[in-house]
């Protein structure tokens, strides 16, 4: 039985972990973030169109417009989520525009919930999604689900006690920076 040299078995070992590091975080090309880019910014577009015009004139506040609302919110999400799919989780980092977490929170139904957890932890663990807009993305689904909020990030409140500390040790999970305690506390 032939031997395998150790420079080899080195060799072989740094392709694998190169492999496994590239697989795990995904660049975008110039062509792929324009592609984003110009995705999050007809979505931003549309996702303001009939909120804007409910704002400004809330005579037009009926359920005729918000059912056109929730039209495009629904084509938004799966645009979104189709992207994502194909090119991860679209950051600030990865391609240059914020927009996506101003979407995200209009996906927080319980159905959306219950279609996008898997897709955003693995988006999360590959080091696309930040954790902020993971922990808030979850923790408002969680509030419309009628839940408690899971990493202390959709609230003002300030904790204390226990309940700091496991929403500090969740944080510290996704790689979230902790939360301070409530100064009133005791």
């Amino acid at each position: 039985m032939k031997k395998i040299s150790p420079p080899f078995l080195l060799f072989i070992s740094t392709c694998f972990f190169s492999f496994v590091i590239s697989a795990s975080a995904q660049e975008l090309s110039s062509s792929e973030k324009n592609t984003w880019k110009t995705a999050l910014k007809t979505m931003e577009r549309s996702d303001q169109l009939y909120r804007g015009k409910m704002i400004k004139q809330p005579e037009l506040n009926t359920d005729s417009i918000w059912k056109l609302q929730s039209a495009i919110d629904s084509s938004n999400k799966q645009q979104f989520v189709d992207l994502t799919k194909q090119l991860g989780y679209p950051s600030l980092k990865r391609v240059g525009n914020e927009t996506s977490m101003g979407l995200i929170l209009h996906f927080t139904l319980e159905n959306d919930f219950a279609e996008l957890k898997d897709l955003f932890k693995v988006e999360l663990d590959k080091g696309n999604m930040p954790p902020k807009h993971y922990a808030w993305w979850f923790d408002r689904c969680q509030r419309n689900m009628n839940k408690p909020i899971y990493f202390g990030q959709y609230t003002n409140e300030k904790f204390c006690g226990e309940q700091l500390k496991t929403f500090n040790q969740r944080r510290k999970e996704i790689g979230l920076e902790a939360l301070e305690a409530n100064p009133d506390c005791k």
